[in-house]
Parts: structure tokens; C-alpha cells; sequence
């Protein structure tokens, strides 16, 4: 996934240097850099979901107190660069987002050991925050646990939703449907979406397969159902009214184009056996700041498990087929079990269920469909 940044840096040399550190990262984009506070917190503004780094020296500027305001405030990761030691404002400093760069003796210019913390903290920030809201661990069954190993173990997942955890639904936000499904999902999806209207968002089925069979099962489900279902790669998503079935035996993220239009692009997910991956899709989404109203059906293993749960605490809806239905109930029950599914249903509610979505777009439009 991408580094996406804001930089809000008083010191030129200062500004150079963390450049050089995200230029010398593959996955870091700029999308912003200021000098000035009210610069940086309209910036911070434009960027709600970036990661920001900030030099503390801008804090003690005459104008500062609408920026240390908003970093009071903000909920994503920041990363406060403190290369001489400063003071830290006191609402700052117990704030589980906030991550702070020192040099190695207080008080000394040490902008390159700075330079080398940068992008680690950087990925750790969003890593925590995407999988953060944690409470307890718990276990899944052997062949779930056994798969995960080898693409996301169950730490990487951080702790579990607390049960007294309240994830709110947004109201008013639904930009894309994406339904998560492995092993059972073609003799399933065959069932379930012949009672599925016409589609009035846009909808991404990212069933495990082979590159070689989905666009054979792309067709199958055309003539099955009774809707339009295409093969997606690289590109645009289908435009609405006919469904996205993406690419096997490859990786992709999710995009927002600059005209609001969402996009797969490919990607590399190490050590990943499944294809194509349900997480990187999800958290990827996430990562854009796009609505997804996520299904989890069955399927070995725990993918979508990690990119549900950073949709649930976003606060958008997600549903996790009820587990005794599953041909194997690996993916779900891993959903369930990390607190991502406040909803678990059968396949005939499931359809219900994103049926209402779609009426709630046709009649509200697709930003403003609520659960």
C-alpha cells in the first residue's frame, strides 16, 4: 500500500532531508508539503486519511494553536519530527496516534538518525492504525489458523474489538459493494445472486480462483443469474449496473481516480497463496478513504478478516456469512472473530441485505446511501 503524506515542516534543510527519506521508498507519495501552520492545517484538511508528519518547531509558532487543535483531533497517524528536542505540547503527548522522532541526545541536531526512523514509523503508524481497536485475541479453527500463517497471521491482525467497543454506522457514504469468497463461493454465488437486483453501486466480487477460470465463471454467472457480470483487471471498475468479477490468480488495489471513479490496479502481496487478495482490496479501499460495504462469505483461511475490521472501525457495515452455511467457515468465523462483522446472516438474509443497499443508492444516489 502506499505511503500517502502530508509534510508540514518549518526548516528547509529539515523539509530536504524527510524528502530524501520518502523518495528513497517505492510505495511513498507526497501529496502536500507546507512550511507555515495555516498551510499545513488546511493541508491536513484536504488529507483527512494521509499520514502527516510534522516538524515540532511549527508548534510554537505565534498562529500554531489551529493546527495543534486539529493533531489534537485527528484520529490518523501523525508522526511529530523532533530533531532538537523541543517541548511537546501536553495534548499531544498520550495520544496512541502520535508517534514522535527524536535524535539520539537530546538537545543535538540529528537530522539523519531522523531520516532513518522516518519511513519504519511511518509504516508502523499506519499498520496500528489500521489494525487497531483491539481487545483480546482469540482462536480459529486449525485449518483457518494453519493458512493465515503463510499470508496474515492473527497478530498481524492486532488485538481484538473490545466487546463494549461501539462501531456506529455511518450514514449517507456508500461508494462500493465488495463481496470477499474462497473455497464454496462459485456453487454458492450462483445460488445467492439470482435473487440480487440490479446493481446500483459499483460491486466487486473477489472470489479465490485461478487467472485461467474467471472469466469463464464471469460468463457462467451472466447466464446463471441473469445480470451482466465481467471479468475485472487492471482499469476501471464496471459502471454501474453490471458486476465487477475480479482477475484470479493475481493481486490488485483499490484507487480513486481524480474524477471520483474508482480503478483496480495490479499489485505485489508477498507471500500471499491466495489470489486475488481480499485484504489488499479491502485495506487498500480503506487507505483511499473509500465507502465499502463489505460481505465476508465462505472460505479457508482468514482473507478479508483484516480489511473488514479496518472498514468496521471506519464505521461502514460489515456482513459475515453465518458460519454453519459455509462449505468451510474459515473467512467468516476469522471476520466474526476479530470483531470486523456486526451482521451475520445466512445467504438468502445476505442478499437481503445488499439489496437494501442498492435501494438506499437508488433512491439517495451512491454517496448518499445509507445502511
Amino acid at each position: 500500500m502506499k505511503l500517502r503524506v502530508c509534510l508540514a515542516v518549518k526548516s528547509t534543510f529539515t523539509a530536504i532531508a524527510l524528502r530524501k527519506s520518502l523518495g528513497a521508498h517505492s510505495n511513498a507519495q507526497i501529496l502536500g508539503e507546507e512550511r507555515a501552520c495555516p498551510g499545513a492545517e488546511k493541508l491536513l484538511l484536504s488529507q483527512p486519511s494521509a499520514l502527516a508528519v510534522v516538524d515540532v518547531e511549527l508548534l510554537s509558532e505565534p498562529d500554531a494553536a489551529g493546527l495543534l487543535a486539529l493533531l489534537a483531533q485527528r484520529r490518523e497517524p501523525t508522526i511529530l519530527v523532533n530533531a532538537r528536542g523541543t517541548p511537546i505540547p501536553g495534548a499531544l503527548t498520550n495520544k496512541s496516534t502520535i508517534r514522535v522522532l527524536t535524535s539520539r541526545r537530546p538537545g543535538e541536531l540529528d537530522i539523519g538518525h531522523v531520516q532513518e526512523q522516518l519511513v519504519p514509523a511511518l509504516c508502523a503508524a499506519r499498520e496500528a492504525w489500521v489494525h487497531s481497536g483491539a481487545a483480546a485475541q482469540t482462536t480459529t479453527s486449525s485449518a483457518c489458523a494453519t493458512a493465515s500463517s503463510i499470508y496474515v497471521s492473527p497478530s498481524s491482525l492486532g488485538p481484538l474489538l473490545s466487546p463494549s467497543a461501539s462501531l456506529q454506522p455511518k450514514r449517507g457514504t456508500a461508494e462500493l459493494v465488495v463481496i470477499g469468497v474462497s473455497t464454496g463461493g462459485p456453487t454458492l454465488l450462483v445460488k445467492m445472486l439470482k435473487s440480487l437486483s440490479t446493481p446500483t453501486l459499483p460491486i466487486l466480487i473477489a472470489q479465490h480462483m485461478p487467472a485461467s477460470e474467471t472469466a469463464g465463471f464471469a460468463l457462467r454467472l451472466t447466464e446463471e443469474i441473469g445480470q451482466s457480470v465481467i471479468e475485472v483487471g487492471s482499469g476501471p471498475l464496471p459502471q454501474t449496473g453490471r458486476i465487477g468479477l475480479v482477475h484470479g490468480g493475481k493481486d490488485f488495489q483499490i484507487l480513486r481516480q481524480a474524477d471520483g471513479h474508482f480503478r483496480l490496479k495490479e499489485a505485489h502481496v508477498p507471500h500471499n497463496p491466495f489470489h486475488p487478495s481480499i485484504d489488499h482490496l479491502l485495506l487498500t479501499a480503506a487507505e483511499a478513504d473509500i465507502a465499502v460495504h463489505t460481505v465476508i462469505l465462505t472460505g479457508m483461511g482468514q482473507d478479508g478478516a483484516a480489511g473488514a475490521l479496518a472498514h468496521a472501525r471506519r464505521g461502514y457495515p460489515v456482513i459475515a456469512q453465518r458460519p454453519e452455511t459455509c462449505a468451510v467457515a474459515g473467512m467468516p468465523t476469522a471476520a466474526i472473530n476479530n470483531g470486523a462483522a456486526q451482521q451475520i446472516q445466512g445467504p438468502d438474509q445476505l442478499v437481503d441485505s445488499i439489496n437494501r443497499w442498492f435501494a438506499a443508492a437508488k433512491t439517495l444516489g451512491p454517496r448518499e446511501a445509507s445502511r
